[in-house]
């Protein structure tokens, strides 16, 4: 690997290896060494601005590491409790959040999502085909995003547009001017994998509706706080001291893509007014959660054990019940040759709000032969993931906020960076 001499990453790069909440310690402190030691190496190697990593063995924390700056202009450093715009990891807390409404029986992920939507959802191509809670997640439903996505993305909140005029082109009454029906692909609804973000406005508006909650104060209410977790998908909720701003090199300058907020502090994206159902766009339930890597490990905590706490919180928390998220962590698609767009293999399995590794080498794989259950994300100069093992108790979480460097494929379907870290982490693996 060739090694970068970058003044800046040179001076301001300080990594600190954290104790696991659990005081048994896995690793040697030479094998603590050597992960430190190696991710000083990677951060250098690809220019990050930040990084932290976790690695998850027999079920405790046996490594966290965290170097660089959350914050460039303040020199603010990355730690265990800076706050991240996580991009899409985002979908698997806004699928837990439906499944708590699947548990009371409030939701059929097989019923027609129009019930719970108050209007009818179908394709152009297909309309008699309905599309169901379970098809929005696994991605199966037909919906394209594209530009129509990303056009009522930028004025869905100036011009308090429903989620109605997105799929539909209308609220009933007025006509929106950029809808178009290449929201939908020409794939019959059930049929076949296509990752859309436009999907989850459709599940966290069904969360609205059904809960009769605010999309964010419902996470607030049912995930996060229960998990004792600074996160939110309402970015007010956090400490501003907390937030760590995304940046890319532009123009030869490091440049802040979001929540680097030097003059004002950050504003709600909600309105006087506003009617839960209205949109579950607006709360970005598909890729705008806050949070920090101690909330991503007791994410991980609950993917790892059965939808409760063991390791990550002074006492147990359930989330969910056992058998609801084995449903979330199988398998709902698998690439058949044909049946879905696989970016290069990386989306080869998929199950609710839940991606899964097939472990294949120089495919989807972060361990080789070890299958894990997660997402990545990929925003504003953000690269994340958070994936796990439940059979074996192993778990990796993985964040940079930046990059002197595009991000570019490695030997297999992850990036060269994400690469890196798992071969390092690999020397310490049992």
């Amino acid at each position: 690997m060739k090694i970068t001499c970058c003044l800046f990453i040179l001076l301001t790069l300080q990594l600190t290896a954290c104790t696991p909440a659990d005081p048994s310690q896995p690793l040697t402190p030479d094998q603590t060494t050597t992960l430190d030691r190696g991710l000083e190496q990677i951060a250098a190697d690809f220019e990050l601005m930040g990084l932290a990593v976790v690695y998850i063995q027999d079920f405790q924390v046996a490594y966290e590491g965290y170097t660089g700056l959350a914050v460039r202009e303040t020199q603010t450093p990355l730690d265990a409790n800076s706050v991240v715009r996580i991009a899409s990891p985002s979908k698997s807390l806004t699928a837990m959040a439906l499944m708590q409404l699947y548990e009371q029986g409030l939701v059929d992920l097989d019923a027609d999502v129009s019930r719970y939507l108050g209007w009818e959802l179908r394709s152009p191509h297909w309309p008699d085909e309905p599309v169901t809670l379970r098809m929005l997640l696994g991605h199966t439903s037909g919906i394209a995003d594209g530009p129509t996505y990303s056009a009522f993305a930028r004025t869905m909140i100036a011009e308090r547009l429903p989620l109605r005029m997105l799929f539909t082109g209308t609220d009933g009454t007025r006509r929106w001017s950029g809808y178009s029906p290449d929201i939908f692909s020409e794939h019959c609804p059930g049929t076949y994998f296509s990752y859309s973000n436009a999907a989850w406005g459709l599940i966290a508006s069904v969360i609205e509706r059904v809960s009769g909650q605010r999309f964010d104060l419902y996470a607030r209410s049912h995930l996060f706080e229960p998990l004792g977790v600074e996160a939110s998908f309402n970015i007010t909720d956090i400490r501003p001291e907390h937030i760590a701003a995304l940046y890319r090199f532009q123009n030869d300058a490091w440049t802040p893509q979001i929540d680097f907020y030097a003059d004002a502090p950050p504003a709600d994206r909600g309105y006087e007014g506003y009617e839960p159902g209205h949109n579950g766009l607006i709360y970005a339930p598909q890729g705008g959660l806050r949070i920090s890597t101690r909330g991503l490990i007791t994410l991980a905590d609950v993917l790892l054990n059965q939808g409760q706490t063991t390791f990550s919180t002074p006492q147990p928390v359930r989330i969910l019940q056992a058998e609801t998220l084995r449903e979330m962590m199988a398998e709902n698609w698998r690439y058949d040759g044909s049946n879905g767009d696989t970016w290069d293999d990386f989306w080869r399995s998929f199950g609710l709000g839940l991606h899964r590794l097939t472990g294949e080498p120089g495919k989807d794989v972060i361990f080789v032969g070890v299958p894990m259950t997660g997402h990545p994300g990929i925003a504003y100069g953000l690269l994340s993931d958070v994936y796990v093992d439940p059979a074996t108790g192993t778990g990796v979480i993985f964040m940079t906020n930046g990059s002197k460097q595009p991000f570019a494929y490695g030997e297999t379907s992850f990036y060269q960076v994400e690469e890196a870290v798992f071969q390092l982490l690999e020397t310490v693996k049992e």
